[in-house]
């Protein structure tokens, strides 16, 4: 695991994703551990779900521009393009959810956005880089 984690690194695209998809599943399991456990109006589910994809998109991005130590706000608005994606294609497979209007697509470039924002901010942050 740790092998394929550190060859995963070459390709900080999808290292950022994977961090990303890993954050946002630790989030939704604590949030509906905490919708378990106490109730919530769906309101305050979807305004956790947005905060849980923009948290995740964030850590991965700096995640990932971390790994390339170079071109942050590139790599990790990559890293958050490829995630909305990811997202419209499990909507769109699962729940036929998406719909292509001036909505879905704002959702789509503010995850670009979060995730370039998070790239500068982790290629800023590295520990390897000389000055």
């Amino acid at each position: 695991m740790n092998g394929s984690i550190r060859s995963l690194r070459k390709f900080p695209i999808l290292y950022g994703l994977a961090w990303s998809l890993f954050y946002a599943v630790i989030g939704i399991l604590l949030v509906s551990l905490w919708a378990h456990v106490h109730p919530m109006s769906p309101k305050t589910l979807v305004m956790a779900a947005y905060i849980i994809h923009c948290a995740a998109v964030l850590l991965g991005a700096i995640a990932g521009s971390r790994a390339a130590q170079e071109r942050g706000w590139y790599y990790g608005g990559m890293s958050g393009l490829f995630y909305a994606i990811v997202m419209i294609c499990i909507g769109l497979f699962a729940y036929n959810t998406f719909s292509l209007d001036a909505g879905g697509l704002f959702r789509v470039l503010l995850m670009a956005l979060i995730g370039a924002f998070g790239g500068i901010i982790g290629v800023n942050t590295g520990s390897t880089r000389s000055l």
